[in-house]
C-alpha cells in the first residue's frame, strides 16, 4: 500500500530558478539520512525534494520518516512515497512526473552531495544557455563508512595498472580523448564506447528529459542510455570540481548483475545501430557492440551464435569490415 507525504509551500510552485531533487531509495537504512541531510545543507535555495522509497525490505522507510519529521521548512516542496518495488527507471520515471523545476537532479540513496553541488552547475547551466541540456561535476569514491577510497584499474590478465579515487578518471582510463576537453566531454562519439559520466554529479534541464520520454523500464543501463540520447539534441558542460561522493559496494559486481547488464547493454546498442550507422558512427559503434557480444559468450554460447550470424549479414558491419582491412593493407 502506497504512503504519501507532502509538505508544499505550493503545489503549482513553478520557478525559473527551481530544482528538483530525485532520491530513489531502496534498503539504505545506513546511508539515506547522510545522502538527504546533504541534500539539505545545499547552499542552493530553491530546491524541492521528491523521496521514493522502491519496496525497501530494512528501515530504511522509517528513517526517511523520522528524518523528515526533524526536517525543518527547509524546502520549496517536499513529496515523498513509500511503496512496493518497481525498479529504478520506475522511481526515476515518479520523479520526473512530479518535478516541478526547471532542472532536474537524482542521486541514489548512499551517496552524498558537496555543498555547492547545485549552485555550482545551475550557474554553469545558465551561463552556457539553451544549447546545452545538462552540466556534470567530477565524483571521489567511498567506501561504507564514508572514507575517500581508491579504485584498481587492471589489465586483460587482472594485474593492476594503477589506481584511481576519482569517477571521471576512472571510467575514462585508457580512452582515446581527454575529458577535461569540451570537444569530446558528454558527445555522442565518446558515449557510444560506454558510459563514463558520473549521475550523482549531474544536472540536467528537466524538459530536455521529458522531451526524450524518460527512462526505459526495466533497463539497467538506464544512465548511459539517457546521455545518448541527450547528446543527440544538446551539448553538456563540465566543471572541473567535485561535486559528489560515490559510495562503492563490492557486491555491486555479482556474476548475475553482470549478465544482466552485459544483455542491457547489448539491447541498447541494437536500438543505436540504425542512428549510429546513418550518421556515420561505425568507427566507434561496431568495435563496442563486437565487443559487448563477444562478452555474452561467457553467459549464453547459443545467443552469442546467433548475433554473431546477425551481425556477419550486417551490410554496414561488413562495409566497416571492408575499410579496415583496406586501411590495415595500406598501413
Amino acid at each position: 500500500m502506497d504512503f504519501g507525504k507532502s509538505k508544499s509551500k505550493n503545489d503549482q510552485l513553478k520557478s525559473n530558478n527551481l530544482v528538483s531533487i530525485i532520491v530513489p531509495a531502496f534498503n539504505h537504512e545506513d546511508y539515506v539520512e547522510i545522502c538527504l541531510e546533504s541534500i539539505f545543507n545545499q547552499t542552493y535555495a530553491e530546491i524541492e525534494l521528491l523521496i521514493v522509497n522502491d519496496g525497501s525490505t530494512d528501515q530504511t522507510h522509517q528513517k526517511i520518516q523520522n528524518w523528515l519529521e526533524k526536517c525543518p521548512d527547509r524546502f520549496l516542496r517536499v513529496e515523498y512515497i513509500n511503496r512496493e518495488n518497481r525498479g529504478l527507471t520506475n522511481t526515476l520515471n515518479q520523479g520526473l512526473k512530479w518535478a516541478n523545476g526547471i532542472y532536474f537532479s537524482a542521486i541514489a540513496s548512499d551517496d552524498i552531495l558537496e555543498i555547492d553541488k547545485i549552485s555550482l552547475l545551475v550557474s554553469e547551466l545558465e551561463k552556457k544557455g539553451e544549447s546545452y541540456g545538462a552540466a556534470f561535476g567530477n565524483a571521489k569514491f567511498i567506501d561504507g563508512k564514508g572514507e575517500a577510497i581508491s579504485l584498481e584499474i587492471k589489465d586483460s590478465t587482472g594485474a593492476v595498472i594503477t589506481k584511481t579515487a576519482l569517477f571521471l578518471e576512472h571510467y575514462t582510463y585508457g580512452r582515446k580523448f581527454n575529458f577535461r576537453d569540451p570537444a569530446y566531454f558528454g558527445t555522442y562519439s565518446s558515449l557510444l564506447a560506454g558510459n563514463y559520466l558520473p549521475a550523482m554529479s549531474t544536472l540536467v534541464r528537466t524538459e530536455s528529459i521529458r522531451e526524450e520520454g524518460g527512462w526505459t523500464a526495466g533497463n539497467t543501463v538506464e544512465d548511459w542510455e539517457m546521455w545518448l540520447k541527450l547528446s543527440k539534441n544538446s551539448r553538456f558542460a563540465y566543471v572541473d570540481q567535485i561535486v559528489a561522493s560515490y559510495r562503492w559496494h563490492e557486491g555491486n559486481t555479482s556474476k548475475i548483475k553482470r549478465e544482466r547488464i552485459l544483455r542491457d547493454s547489448i539491447k541498447l546498442l541494437e536500438n543505436e545501430m540504425s542512428y549510429a550507422t546513418v550518421n556515420s558512427y561505425h568507427n566507434g559503434f561496431f568495435p563496442v557492440y563486437l565487443f559487448n557480444v563477444r562478452l555474452l559468450k561467457e553467459f549464453d554460447r547459443k545467443e552469442y551464435k546467433k548475433k554473431m550470424i546477425k551481425l556477419l549479414l550486417n551490410k554496414s558491419f561488413l562495409r566497416f569490415v571492408s575499410i579496415k582491412i583496406r586501411q590495415r593493407r595500406n598501413a
